[in-house]
């Protein structure tokens, strides 16, 4: 049986349930990249072709880090009827300078006025939707998800359509001054491929492992993760909060998930082999590049399995390159303010990753530190 778990402090009323699309919303957009078209008017311009929308920024980690999937499918299916639509709402000289550094082989579609995100209501990113050949929505998946089957049997009229559920944007006309959704949680035992967006005012987690799951509300990496309890194998999870709220929604939420489940989750310090990250002491070693203050605020695009790209400050790449070589690693570097950086190497080759980080004047030291880890518990 499912656990089902919802907060809402002071809900708006009167609102409809779900609602299902057979036939895909129509959009425009206005400017489209690497295309051999310069827009696309609607859906009529793409009649007799398989679909797939692809909502991402430059700013989204889970989107700029599944670009090569979307490269993959796109060779595999070279020739076919199909057309990936990579869409964003940013502009064209962000757009323009990202092309510099990341290969996109699919169409790019700048839609500044969202036309199409306002057609899906996308409110997070990454987030991905399936149309048929004759404008039949087919699904919405998670890009990184998507497989060159699921765009085959589209393509051969095969592909069983899965109802998508939007949650209705129309509700009764309420005073403002009485009726105000503070938050909303539900959390439920998990189903699904594995999915995972989220906004400045929304969280969603769909098939998420649970020990995942806890890694990311809690903010930690997979491995701080101690597992003496696993209620369910993996969740469902919405949080939607006010501008700007998501961390406070996310207190909110780790009480939640506390109580739901029975479980109590507390920090653990212990003494474990890290690797310390240190600037190398060679005369003439180089250094990082420092980040524009205004890139620092975007963040790391891409990290882990062996990828390192964006601005940020050393403790968030120290934490970053935990997420590539699978061992803690603790920022020693000194280093104030914010770097940047555009660096792959071989997922789990150690040496490579030394040589790369080298060309930055970075050195991995292993060592001992203390870490916090998290343990799940039974709650007494």
């Amino acid at each position: 049986m499912k656990r089902i778990f919802a907060i809402m402090a002071l809900m708006i009323s009167a609102c409809k349930g779900p609602s299902y699309a057979a036939q895909a919303p129509d959009f425009k957009i206005a400017k489209v990249l690497n295309a051999p078209v310069t827009s696309v008017k609607g859906l009529k311009d793409l009649k007799g072709k398989v679909v797939f929308l692809d909502f991402w920024a430059t700013w989204c980690a889970p989107c700029v880090a599944s670009l090569p999937h979307i490269n993959r499918l796109h060779e595999a299916l070279k020739g076919e009827p199909v057309v990936f639509i990579a869409v964003t709402d940013e502009s064209t000289d962000t757009i323009t300078a990202f092309l510099t550094t990341h290969e996109i082989k699919s169409w790019v579609g700048i839609d500044q006025k969202e036309s199409s995100f306002k057609a899906y209501r996308v409110n997070g990113r990454p987030d991905g939707y399936l149309i048929g050949k004759d404008g039949t929505l087919l699904a919405r998946i998670f890009p990184a998800s998507l497989e060159e089957k699921e765009v085959r049997d589209a393509i051969a009229g095969n592909f069983k359509p899965k109802p998508v559920e939007w949650e209705d944007t129309k509700a009764p006309a309420v005073k403002p001054e009485t009726v105000k959704t503070i938050f909303e949680i539900k959390i439920s035992s998990g189903s699904g491929k594995w999915r995972m967006s989220s906004s400045q005012t929304k969280l969603e987690m769909q098939g998420v492992p649970f020990l995942n799951s806890i890694a990311r509300i809690w903010d930690v990496e997979d491995n701080q993760v101690i597992l003496d309890t696993k209620p369910v194998d993996s969740l469902n999870l919405t949080l939607k909060t006010p501008p700007d709220g998501i961390e406070k929604g996310r207190e909110v939420l780790k009480t939640a998930i506390q109580s739901v489940f029975n479980i109590r989750v507390m920090p653990e310090p212990a003494e474990t082999n890290v690797f310390v990250l240190t600037l190398s002491t060679s005369q003439g070693a180089p250094r990082p590049k420092p980040g524009a203050p205004e890139a620092g605020e975007m963040g790391l695009m891409a990290y882990g399995g062996g990828d390192l790209v964006g601005t940020a400050e050393m403790p968030r790449i120290a934490r970053a390159l935990w997420s590539s070589l699978d061992r803690p690693v603790v920022d020693e570097t000194g280093l104030k303010g914010t770097y940047e950086f555009d660096l792959k190497w071989k997922y789990g080759d150690l040496t490579e990753a030394d040589r790369v980080l080298a060309g930055q004047g970075l050195i991995l030291v292993p060592a001992r530190r203390t870490i916090e880890f998290l343990r799940v518990t039974p709650a007494k």
